[in-house]
């Protein structure tokens, strides 16, 4: 068994409406073993999240019929659901610092991010002690 495997599965959430931007990250977590789901909104994220708990979520900002710091807002109001990490998806600069004052654990710029990058963000939250097998 390979020492760096992780030993259960992580269940990451992205919650994203750009659906050409779901495929490409739901490769990247197929390809790195993850388990993955996702929400177009953060009305149907609230929704899943309460029926299939995840390990992290992945959250854009702007988003139709519920936004990303909406929905950040009620995630972090429940107590039951505050603990899970989220990390705000953004292509605007000025949004970063406004995640993470709300209570995001980070707030990364997309337009900046590769998808190996936010598989490595993904890792830090979910196998925190498990060393990055790539040098």
């Amino acid at each position: 068994m390979d020492e760096f495997a992780p030993k259960l599965k992580a269940k990451v959430l992205l919650v994203e409406d750009n659906e050409t931007y779901r495929k490409v990250v739901k490769n990247a977590m197929q390809l790195e073993g993850l388990d993955y789901f996702e929400a177009e909104n953060g009305q149907k994220a609230l929704e899943k999240v309460k029926l299939n708990r995840p390990d992290l979520i992945l959250c854009d900002i702007s988003m139709p019929v519920m936004d990303g710091m909406t929905f950040l807002s009620e995630m972090k109001k429940d107590p039951q659901l505050s603990t899970i990490p989220i990390i705000m998806l953004t292509n605007y600069q000025e949004e970063l610092e406004n995640s993470v004052k709300n209570g995001a654990e980070e707030a990364l710029l997309k337009s900046s991010l590769t998808p190996h990058q936010l598989i490595e963000v993904c890792r830090k939250y979910v196998f925190p002690e498990t060393p990055n097998p790539t040098p």
